[in-house]
């Protein structure tokens, strides 16, 4: 079992982990150190425990704000997919009803008629085409855990 030295709070510890874990225990140790170090300027010198105590909280706390930060991601994003199918959903109408006033009735609907059915059908490409684009930065920024 590898075994790593790391430093929290300007103390030295010997930490064993599973093999291949050894990058992720650095990062972690790292986090753990930065917030060692700012409860060690805002408070000074404590003892060991309490030094990781308040760090190992802090992180917690931070972790909590990212875990509502993402939910409330998640959320956004469902609700941006959902608005994208109810896009797609309504140009498809659009579309089929300007391919049915075209091949039904060319002598009796009027230019104006789908030349605007033509207008609609193009702007509810745009709106999906946004949607679209504000899902895929969403999924982006989930996926990259930057939220």
């Amino acid at each position: 079992m590898p075994e790593l030295t790391i430093e929290i709070g300007g103390r030295v510890f010997e930490v064993a982990c599973e093999p291949g874990q050894e990058p992720s225990l650095a990062r972690a140790a790292q986090l753990l150190d930065i917030e060692a170090n700012r409860v060690t300027d805002a408070i000074g010198r404590s003892t060991e425990k309490r030094m990781l105590l308040l760090s190992g909280l802090m992180l917690a706390d931070t972790m909590t704000a990212l875990e509502d930060r993402h939910a409330a991601l998640e959320d956004r994003l469902r609700a941006a997919e959902e608005r994208v199918r109810i896009a797609e959903a309504k140009s498809a109408m659009l579309a089929a009803n300007a391919l049915k006033l075209e091949t039904e009735a060319s002598h009796r609907t009027s230019a104006a008629e789908i030349n605007q059915l033509i207008v609609e059908n193009d702007a509810a490409l745009t709106l999906l085409a946004d949607f679209v684009g504000e899902v895929e930065e969403l999924a982006e920024r989930v996926e990259s855990g930057v939220v």
